[in-house]
Order: C-alpha cells, then sequence, then structure tokens
C-alpha cells in the first residue's frame, strides 16, 4: 500500500483550478508520460500512459473516475490501470482552499500494486508515486486557468 499526501499552491483562483482539473486537456498535460486521456462520460476518463519503474517499463491502459464531487471545495478521483508490469489501484482526495484569489489544494491518496511492479519493493515504488504526485501539481499555473 501507497499512502501519499502533500499541500500545493497554485496562483489561480479556486474555481478555475477546479474546472482545470476535470479537464482532460489540461490533465493530459500534467500527467507525466501520459499519451492519451479521453473524457468518455462527465467524470470518467480513460487514459494511456508511459511509466517505468525500474527495469519495468511499458504502456499502460486504465480509467479514472470522479466521485463524491463538490465544486468548487473537493472531489475523489478513483484510477485503475494495468500494462506489462501488473496493474495499479488507487484513490486521491483532492480538498481545494481559496488563499487571497490563489488557492491551496490538499491531496490524500492511497494505492496499491500487484505484480511485477510490487516486486520492486514499497519504499521505489512509494518514491516514484511521490514523484510523479509532486511533478503533477508543479505544472505551471497557467495550465489551471479556465480553458
Amino acid at each position: 500500500m501507497v499512502e501519499l499526501s502533500g499541500t500545493y499552491f497554485v496562483a489561480a483562483p479556486r474555481e478555475s483550478v477546479y474546472a482545470a482539473l476535470q479537464d482532460a486537456n489540461v490533465l493530459r498535460r500534467c500527467i507525466e508520460g501520459c499519451d492519451e486521456l479521453t473524457e468518455m462520460e462527465p467524470g470518467v476518463y480513460d487514459a494511456q500512459l508511459r511509466l517505468g519503474l525500474g527495469a519495468i517499463r511499458g504502456r499502460y491502459t486504465g480509467r479514472a473516475r470522479v466521485r463524491d464531487a463538490h465544486p468548487p471545495d473537493s472531489f475523489t478521483l478513483t484510477v485503475e490501470g494495468k500494462g506489462p508490469g501488473g496493474h495499479v489501484r488507487g484513490e486521491a482526495r483532492l480538498t481545494l482552499v481559496d488563499a487571497n484569489g490563489n488557492t491551496n489544494i490538499s491531496c490524500q491518496a492511497t494505492g496499491d500494486v500487484a505484480g511485477a511492479i510490487a516486486a520492486v519493493g514499497s519504499r521505489l515504488t512509494q518514491a516514484a508515486a511521490a514523484r510523479l504526485m509532486e511533478r503533477f501539481f508543479s505544472t505551471p499555473a497557467d495550465q489551471f486557468e479556465a480553458k
């Protein structure tokens, strides 16, 4: 089990950040290794990503769903994917708080991995997941402006 949490500052209004976090084009640019992200229906996305963890590299396919949404305050994102190294399931609760016209995003996430990915060890998996989350939220603020 991987557990992550963090708080991130975005220099954009909360409503714009929330809207961007629901936009497939913005999300595709924010997710490292994401080749395709298609909204299949409101709040449901199919994804294709190129990921690598140690010697395990490949193309992964998956689905992400937004649930328990309370615009523009919070939502939960569940993800499920599989590829040559096994499969991944995860959930992230994002809470957006106004910060004088900007936004603080608090993220609490958990995930499970199985297959060859799990065999590389929990420390490496935890570090890779933390790196992906950090890169996602370090995206320039202009990605989070209303599109």
